[in-house]
């Protein structure tokens, strides 16, 4: 088993201060509903607040969305396997905040989620130039197959919440690269993010994690069933990224989290009827499920 390396996920008690942050398609972005729902308004995680715009009537219907590329390969190299950078972006049609946020998010997890020392690159361009020069260090053919991806998807909306999965992948040798997601919520009337804790009631955090713990047993039971030793290896752990769905809250897990790499991304689902009075009114389905 490879080694393990720990996702570092917040707590959803510092969930609604984080700044935190795609497979359902992208061909359909118009509201998810339970049934026979309207429309009311959630919104998202992750990026820098500034000053929070006027809330607006939430667009219906599907959005018009746009696609940015990114495209980078080492200088004085030839082949396939030459270190390089692919950046694909969804961005939206009048949400200039929404698309800033996407950038912002992407830069980050290009540029390792602020592992790296000195200053964060400002641009997407920027990050692939760092990627590239540190790939042109390596000695001899040692940056050969080295890469670096990104790529953002919708992934549904509940309501007014918009939720954006932003996916990266870095290798940089070895037996494999590392996937990062995150998923980034974005209320489409208020024009800004909604973290974790800002759709649990106030107080009931340790309610939502009760929740978590059980829809994590049943991931278990179905996963590896009464495996001890998996169990020990990889207890339960908190995690702030989330979208809501009409089964439920889904999080979501990266890789060397709750399992080993070989297990991919996991997600757990918390059904509604785990949540009563634990999610706030305004997200909750119409209908009361």
């Amino acid at each position: 088993m490879p080694e393990r390396r720990c996702n570092v996920l917040s707590p959803w008690l510092r969930a609604g201060a984080l700044a935190a942050l795609l497979a359902l398609s992208a061909c359909d972005n118009g509201p998810e509903q339970p049934e026979g729902e309207k429309q009311p308004a959630p919104a998202d995680n992750g990026a820098a607040q500034q000053s929070e715009p006027p809330a607006t009537a939430a667009p219906e219907g599907k959005l018009e969305t746009r696609e940015e590329t990114l495209r980078r390969r080492a200088d004085n190299c030839s082949g396939d396997d030459c270190a390089k950078v692919a950046v694909d972006l969804k961005l939206y049609e009048g949400h200039p905040e929404l698309n800033q946020a996407v950038r912002r998010r992407m830069i980050r997890q290009l540029s390792g989620n602020g592992e790296d020392q000195g200053a964060p690159p400002k641009t997407l361009e920027e990050a692939a130039d760092r990627f590239l020069t540190t790939a042109a260090g390596i000695p001899g053919d040692g940056a050969r197959g080295w890469e670096l991806s990104g790529e953002s998807r919708q992934l549904g909306r509940w309501k007014d919440l918009l939720t954006v999965a932003i996916d990266s992948y870095e290798f940089t040798g070895g037996a494999h690269g590392l996937p990062v997601t995150r998923w980034l919520n974005w209320d489409l009337a208020a024009h800004r993010p909604v973290s974790l804790g800002q759709v649990i009631n106030p107080g009931q955090e340790d309610a939502f994690e009760a929740a978590a713990r059980r829809a994590h047993e049943r991931w278990l039971e179905k996963e590896v069933d009464s495996d001890e030793d998996f169990r020990q290896a990889w207890p339960f752990q908190e995690s702030s990224d989330f979208r809501l769905t009409r089964k439920g809250l889904v999080l979501h897990y990266d890789v060397y989290s709750i399992a080993p790499y070989v297990m991919g991304q996991p997600t757990l689902t918390l059904p509604w009827k785990d949540l009563e009075g634990v999610i706030r009114e305004e997200y909750r389905p119409d209908g009361g499920q």
